[in-house]
């Protein structure tokens, strides 16, 4: 399964906020560090609002953060959100279609990567950064 360019910089987007703990950063200051276009990431952002993985304050002193800890933000749904009704293969059009079990086996193989997903948080992918030189 491939995932699209949102899902990446969503969960990009979430890496990174959960790495401030806590602390409110502009998308600006994101989208510099990982590289991507601030418009883009802004749009990935309102989304992951809208859902209610993330806060957004507008004006002076505002930002982005997470809205709920890492422990609790599930991948599975960060993915599910991002992807909505992403098939596998689209089927219409096949002449093979009255006669082939591949929908069902790759339906089989999008759940079971799905439900791993599931059993993932923000917190599980979250690795400690290096320790830095003299600690």
């Amino acid at each position: 399964m491939h995932l699209t360019r949102q899902t990446d910089y969503a969960l990009r987007l979430l890496i990174a906020l959960a790495r401030q703990q806590g602390a409110r950063v502009s998308i600006a200051e994101v989208a510099e560090a990982q590289a991507i276009s601030r418009t883009h990431l802004m749009k990935v952002a309102n989304q992951l609002a809208r859902a209610g993985f993330i806060e957004a304050v507008r004006g002076r002193g505002g930002g982005i953060r997470l809205a709920r800890p890492e422990a609790v933000i599930n991948i599975g749904k960060v993915v599910a959100t991002m992807e909505p009704g992403c098939a596998m293969i689209d089927c219409t059009g096949c002449r093979s279609v009255q006669d082939c079990a591949l929908p069902g086996v790759l339906a089989s193989a999008k759940s079971a990567f799905m439900a791993h997903l599931d059993g993932t948080t923000l917190a599980d992918v979250l690795v400690a950064p290096p320790p830095r030189a003299g600690q």
